[in-house]
């Protein structure tokens, strides 16, 4: 995988899409290839001060089976995080939601569309 800006990309989960997502995303339009998995990661972003700062953020891709995803269409981009911990448990919190088909039902935070 090749990243244009990404200097961490650590993917976490890669989760079978559930039928309830599936009928949520098909008749959201977002997606028109029929993606059947979510693929939860962690994403480092750089800010420069006087010294880099490192913050980091959970991105949701729809993918296929082979894990294949558009890097410039997130389902979902949270807001950046201070420290790793607390992103490492949302991505946790999305996995289990996308396990038990209830990723499209959650008020997220910056759905991109």
């Amino acid at each position: 995988m090749n990243f244009p800006y990404y200097r961490e990309f650590y993917p976490t989960a890669m989760l079978q899409i559930g039928q309830n997502d599936s009928a949520i995303l098909r008749d959201s339009c977002l997606t028109n290839s029929g993606p059947t998995h979510w693929l939860i990661a962690l994403q480092e972003e750089k800010i420069e001060l006087p010294e880099d700062y490192c913050h980091w953020k959970v991105v949701v891709y729809t993918a296929d089976s082979e894990g294949s995803f558009n890097w410039e269409t997130p389902y979902y981009s949270s807001p950046l995080f201070d420290a790793i911990e607390p992103a490492i448990e949302l991505a946790q919190h999305y996995q289990q939601c996308g396990t038990n088909d209830e990723l499209c039902s959650l008020e997220l935070n910056t759905k991109i569309s």
